[in-house]
């Protein structure tokens, strides 16, 4: 009996043991508790002033780079192509040969020149002899006056004969209209050719530009004289807009646009590149950073700063770029807005914000 008496005593004060010690140890485990709850801070944000500032938008576009000035050389007359002077490549001068055409019709238009010119020449004998007669008296004015319309009739016959023949042989050689670098030549000897045969094409001026299609919207959006960038193969080059199309392609129902670059842009006639143009753009509008903006259910909202605590405030947002937004309203130039991004941000909730 006695070893069980003792056996439950032991017991006994062992749990009291363990009972005074969880009584000491309680407190100052709710204590740590307490003290990890109070040492928690509220989050640090940064905080910033709308500003006054520009946003624009940039579209990327596919465009053709061609001279500022072509000609496209087309015969008068259909023929055989009896000599090609020029090759594809080459820089041709203003009044340079670049073909010559066989003209059946020259040999023609020589024979009737030379025709009017005998005539010509038979209405001049004409006239002199009656005028000695007219004038001893032996033609009557009638006769005078008939041998002096012959004369004019003549004389215009065979000026309208030789205009003829120098057409005619204008024809026959092909020359440029204008100077530049031979960009294309498809004919060769004894190629047959005609009024619809385009021969060559020259291309002429300081400059080169680049052309392209843009929607309604955007060309809304340009001015002549602005800028745009185009990019080839990673180099970019500046160019200004210099035509702006008022009239829609039926077909594409796009806008033809023009641009000049710098002559010394090394870029081949006829290359696709990339341009870049202003798609749209505000000017002197409010501006908030465009990672202080957040959603809730479709509609634009940030958080101010004031007292140490945090705002929702729903704004009326425009367009933005990868830094900013324009705010169309919601806000005043006073407000301090919380830029930082925190999931810990609703109304009234604490912050320490830091401009």
């Amino acid at each position: 009996m006695k070893g069980k008496l003792k056996g439950k005593m032991k017991i006994i004060i062992i749990a009291v043991v363990i009972i005074v010690l969880a009584i000491a140890i309680a407190p100052r485990i709710l204590e740590g508790r307490q003290s990890t709850y109070e040492e928690a801070t509220p989050p640090t944000v940064e905080v910033v002033k709308p500003k006054t500032g520009n946003i624009e938008l940039t579209s990327s576009l596919i465009g053709t780079v061609e001279p500022s000035k072509v000609e496209e050389v087309y015969p008068e007359i259909s023929g055989e192509v009896t000599s090609v002077k020029v090759k594809a490549g080459q820089t041709v001068a203003a009044g340079q040969v670049i073909c010559t055409i066989e003209n059946k019709q020259l040999e023609s238009t020589r024979i009737s020149m030379q025709t009017q010119q005998v005539t010509l020449s038979d209405a001049k004998t004409a006239m002199e002899r009656a005028q000695a007669l007219y004038a001893s008296g032996d033609i009557s004015t009638q006769s005078y006056e008939d041998a002096k319309n012959a004369l004019s009739r003549a004389q215009l016959s065979y000026e309208s004969a030789v205009n003829d023949y120098n057409n005619q042989s204008g024809y026959s050689t092909i020359t440029a209209s204008t100077s530049g670098l031979l960009e294309s030549c498809d004919v060769e000897v004894y190629d047959n050719v005609g009024p619809q045969t385009k021969l060559c094409v020259i291309s002429g001026g300081s400059e080169k530009v680049v052309s392209f299609d843009a929607t309604e919207r955007i060309i809304k959006k340009m001015q002549i004289g602005d800028k745009l960038v185009l990019e080839k193969s990673g180099t970019k080059y500046e160019g200004t807009i210099s035509e702006i199309s008022t009239m829609v392609d039926q077909a594409s129902g796009l806008f033809k646009v023009k641009a000049t670059l710098d002559s010394k842009a090394p870029l081949a006639t006829g290359t696709s590149a990339k341009v870049y143009v202003t798609s749209d753009k505000v000017e002197n509008v409010m501006t908030i950073p465009a990672d202080a903006v957040y959603y809730e259910n479709g509609k634009a909202l940030v958080y101010t700063y004031e007292k140490e605590k945090a705002h929702k405030v729903f704004i009326e947002a425009g367009i933005s770029d990868d830094k900013n937004i324009e705010v169309i309203s919601g806000l005043s130039n006073s407000d301090k807005v919380i830029s930082t991004w925190s999931s810990e941000l609703y109304e009234g909730a604490s912050v320490n914000g830091v401009n």
